[in-house]
Parts: structure tokens; sequence; C-alpha cells
């Protein structure tokens, strides 16, 4: 009787690894589409393919999303080097680039994007014609090493390795309730930041003044607690660029103000030299700096 034949195992290509690494990160077939910009059915597609090639399991399929095997933990592995790999080479090919035209991805919280940084916009295009923008303004901070975004703008600072990180300018925060509610602070009620927003200081800060069952609301959005404190809901520690001027809020005087906090631009090293990053940085700078005391 004639000897089985070993079946001859093939490289894998590398959006399978792709699809072995988001779904690792993400683990349900829906988040790893969209981290990877597919539908499900091809990240679905992908896996069965990769594993038919390697010939075992890399995730045990649950009723809650999948689970990963030992041998899908190596898998996830190399594709991680893989994936350092390729986003180096792109900042470093970013980096050599001499063009000043192309693409750039700016990442801030939501309340600078919309009061600070997109009203500027006009000026940016009209100076840098061939240059486009995606100013995406986010809670969470996106990944700079694997180009979620080329350039932030955070209020925490970043303490990712690699990364050429300066201070820029500072943002004041005020506690604001609706014009018509004359309760002083001590009486109010109160909203504020959830866990996931990206503002620990300001919601620790408020905390540590006020009892927690007088918290009514906790939410992820500056423009959600503005909007409560303004339809008379209570008062929000609110960063004073986006409630200051208003006339439908009024300040209030609270027993420890919270000092100003700072305001950190970062990016990675490897793209120290790009044309497109410096322009996006200077642009960055001039806009908080002519925007003093905020």
């Amino acid at each position: 009787m004639p000897a089985q034949k070993t079946p001859e195992l093939r490289a894998p290509k590398w959006d399978r690894l792709r699809t072995v690494l988001a779904l690792g990160r993400h683990g349900t077939l829906s988040a790893a589409a969209r981290a990877l910009g597919v539908d499900h059915s091809t990240v679905a597609r992908h896996l069965e393919s990769l594993e038919q090639d390697l010939g075992a399991r890399l995730f045990e399929r649950a009723a809650d999303g999948f689970r990963i095997t030992v041998l899908g933990e190596e898998v996830m592995r190399s594709a991680e080097r893989m994936d350092a790999e390729v986003h180096g080479l792109l900042r470093r090919a970013e980096g050599a680039a001499a063009s000043l035209t192309g693409l750039v991805r700016m990442t801030t919280p939501p309340f600078l994007a919309a009061k600070l940084f997109a009203p500027a916009l006009p000026a940016f295009f009209r100076r840098y014609p061939g240059l486009r923008l995606e100013l995406l303004g986010e809670s969470r901070n996106l990944d700079l090493y694997r180009r979620e975004a080329d350039v932030a703008v955070r209020l925490s600072r970043p303490r990712e390795p690699g990364m050429v990180v300066r201070r820029i300018g500072e943002i004041r925060f005020a506690c604001y309730a609706a014009a018509s509610d004359p309760r002083p602070f001590e009486v109010q009620d109160y909203l504020t930041y959830d866990d996931g927003s990206g503002h620990e200081t300001a919601r620790r800060h408020l905390e540590t003044m006020v009892p927690s069952e007088r918290i009514l609301l906790r939410s992820n959005a500056t423009h959600t607690l503005l909007e409560a404190a303004r339809a008379g809901s209570g008062c929000a520690l609110l960063p004073c660029l986006a409630a200051e001027g208003d006339a439908s809020l009024r300040e209030l005087a609270m027993p420890q103000p919270l000092p100003a906090m700072p305001l950190w631009l970062s990016y990675h090293e490897d793209l120290r030299r790009s044309p497109r990053l410096r322009a996006a940085v200077g642009f960055m700078e001039e806009v908080v700096h002519g925007g003093t005391d905020l």
C-alpha cells in the first residue's frame, strides 16, 4: 500500500495574515472587518483559506466570537512582526517624500477638531493646495505607530516609543450650567465624562469635589455634556473653548478650579523630514498659538 502523501504547505499571503491579526485583536468578524475596511464575508473567506493552507485551525468558533488557538497565537506574532515592518517601511517612505501633495491624517479630540482646527482650514488649503486632510475628531488615542493617523494633538502626553512629542499650548476648563439655572455649584446636579472619553483628568477632578450620587450623566463626548448642561440637566466641567461665549450657559465658581491642561503634539520620528507632515505640524502649532489662552 503506497504511503500517504503529506499535504504541501503553502506560504500564507499577507492579506490572510492581516485577517488573523485583525481577528485576534478585535475578536469578531464584524469588528475585524471594520478595522480592515472590508465586509465580514471577506474576513471569513480569508481565514478559511489560510486555515486550509496551513492545515490547522487558527481560531475556535464560539457563540461570543473567536478564540485563538496555540497555532493562531504563533501566526499572530509573526503577523505582528510583519505588520510592524510594513508600517515602518511606509513611514520611512513618507519621510523621504519630497512633494507637498497627498493626504495627511490629523487626530485630536472632537471638540478641538470642531472648534479650533476646522475653522482654520481655508487658510491651510490656500497655502498648500496640493494637500488633502483627514481631520479625525477622536476621543480615543489613534495608533500613530500603525499610521491610523500621522500627527496628533492630545490632552495627555503620549508615552509610546519612537515619537516626537512637544507641548504646544494649554486648554482651560470650567464648570458651566444653563443660564436659566440659578443654583450655585454646591447644590447642582453634575454631568461628567466617562472612563473612555480621554478626559480622565477633568473627570477625576470633578469627582473629588462632588458626591457620586449627584452625578446624573456620564458621556464620552464634550458636545453631549454641553447640550445637557444647556438644557438644564446640571453643570458640567467643560473646555472653555467649547462653552465660553455661549449665551445659554453661565460659568459657575468651583471650590477647586482645575489648572489649565497642556496640549501635546506628537508624530512618529520616521516622519520628521516629510514635507507633508511638517506642513501639518506647522499648521496645528499656528492654530493653537493663535488661540492663546484657550
